[in-house]
């Protein structure tokens, strides 16, 4: 129930006409929503059409005065008769769509998402050339996911150590198919649920033991410094003798970062005032507050342009 409701935006709280409100387990469902901090929600009185309408009316008061101050949103009735029900439920999403405000999604950011299901999407006894790999199965946080896309799931495999302690291992891949429902997709954005096909091991994925892990883009490491630049460029003079000036950060430059006693390139992602955001090529080990020296590549030889 909690790893359900760590994905979504609205609970719908079902409550049965024909029993007395609350039931045991209300108290837990309405918990539930508050701990995972969800804003918005409906409550359904279901099986109306088993009870009489004074003892609906009724109900819907006892349910209105148990979810009073909570989350429990507005009370909706709703049929449990089959020809009832069409038109129940187009109330419901009448209200969902005028009363539940749109969720704001983030399409910038990395891609992020967080798996709620996973399983072997292999039939048992297949051949070995005709694996497919595995599903898993989870809502998009944060960003886009596109077919053929290079991925990591983390904390991926968890092992222990001979002192006990715990490793862990990211696990690679490539997304080979995105589905939502019975639609194949090309890229998938935030919003619902999607089913994203991996190139991995199915016996990691099947019976849920993806459950908990967020897959995410490969991740390159991001530095942020607080940068000084050189008035001019030393050892490099024009045809009068002149020494270069150096030009300011650009978005998307590539430099070279020098960090301790290795170097390896870096592409600036963003410049404000004297502070800049650089996704490495390679990672390297750093602290906060060390010392890094930045060059740029000037006829086609790397030259130091500030710290």
């Amino acid at each position: 129930m909690l790893n359900g409701a760590a994905v979504m935006n609205v609970a719908l709280l079902l409550i049965a006409g024909n029993e007395t409100c609350p039931q045991p387990q209300m108290s837990e469902h309405l918990a539930a929503v508050e701990i995972m901090k969800l804003e918005n929600s409906i409550s359904l009185q279901n099986k109306v059409d088993l009870i009489k309408e004074a003892q609906a009316l009724k109900h819907q008061k006892s349910i209105a005065a148990f979810v009073k101050g909570g989350h429990g949103g507005r009370v909706v009735t709703h049929s449990s008769d089959i020809c009832a029900a069409e038109y129940d439920i187009d109330a419901v999403n009448e209200y969902i769509v005028k009363r539940i405000p749109i969720p704001v999604c983030d399409f910038v950011s990395d891609p992020r998402l967080i798996v709620i299901r996973s399983f072997d999407d292999n039939k048992p006894g297949a051949e070995v050339d005709d694996l497919k790999g595995s599903v898993a199965g989870g809502s998009i946080l944060t960003g886009v996911l596109r077919l053929g896309q290079e991925v990591e799931i983390h904390p991926g495999i968890i092992t222990k150590d001979t002192q006990g302690r715990n490793r862990c291992k990211p696990i690679f891949s490539r997304i080979v198919s995105l589905h939502a429902e019975n639609n194949h997709l090309q890229f998938a954005v935030p919003g619902g649920l999607i089913g994203a096909g991996i190139k991995i091991d199915p016996t990691l994925c099947k019976a849920d033991r993806l459950v908990g892990q967020v897959l995410g883009s490969e991740e390159n490491p991001e530095l942020e410094i607080s940068f000084f630049l050189l008035h001019r460029l030393l050892g490099v003079c024009t045809e009068d003798k002149k020494q270069t000036k150096v030009s300011k950060l650009a978005k998307n430059e590539l430099l070279l970062i020098n960090i301790g006693s290795t170097s390896t390139g870096g592409r600036v992602l963003s410049v404000k005032g004297d502070l800049a955001k650089i996704r490495l090529i390679s990672p390297a080990c750093t602290e906060v507050g060390e010392k890094v020296a930045l060059s740029r590549c000037i006829e086609k030889h790397w030259r130091i342009i500030g710290k």
